[in-house]
């Protein structure tokens, strides 16, 4: 028990990191965030109803391209991630996300910095689940090991930025669309 405890705490500790060290935020995603991250049970096997979520955004900065699947489960264009799992650490979801979506082993050596809090509603999953809070993270890739699990995709390219944005409807990918502009990677 003990071990459990400090893994949560771990979590929270590194979610109120994100929370610090993201620029891309707004007041009341910040407030909802410190909300969520205070009431605990942050995981979708605690909560399957509001939880965490790692999400990655593939992007090759000598073809200024990112990665997006058009996803089984939501019916839209997304870049790649998932829940973060019970007794995880945000590198560990990002790890096992990019080896389960990717097929990537230990892609990141120390999780990168959060470039991006995000809020999304969830309206098509027929179970619980309604609210994900997004921590966002730039995978910088060619992409070239890439061993991609079709599985969750109807279908998973790359495309430019202005090609992501007409494609995807959810606004948590265009806001990282609009990061790697407004930062101009």
């Amino acid at each position: 028990s003990g071990i459990k405890e400090q893994i949560i705490m771990e979590l929270e500790n590194e979610l109120k990191e994100a929370l610090a060290q993201s620029k891309a935020l707004n007041a009341q995603v910040a407030q909802e965030y410190k909300e969520r991250i205070t009431e605990g049970k942050l995981t979708k096997d605690e909560n399957p109803v509001s939880h965490f979520c790692a999400y990655f955004l593939p992007y090759n900065p000598i073809t200024k391209q990112v990665l997006f699947g058009h996803h089984k489960k939501s019916g839209k264009w997304l870049s790649p991630g998932g829940h973060i799992d019970r007794s995880e650490s945000l590198l560990e979801t990002l790890n096992r996300e990019i080896h389960e979506e990717l097929g990537v082993r230990s892609f990141f050596e120390k999780r990168p910095d959060p470039f991006l809090l995000t809020i999304t509603p969830i309206d098509r999953d027929p179970r619980k689940c309604r609210k994900h809070f997004d921590v966002w993270h730039l995978m910088k890739t060619d992409g070239k090991d890439f061993n991609i699990d079709m599985s969750e995709y109807y279908d998973i390219k790359w495309l430019s930025i202005p090609e992501a944005r007409q494609i995807t409807t959810d606004a948590a990918n265009q806001a990282a669309l609009d990061f790697l502009v407004e930062t101009g990677l």
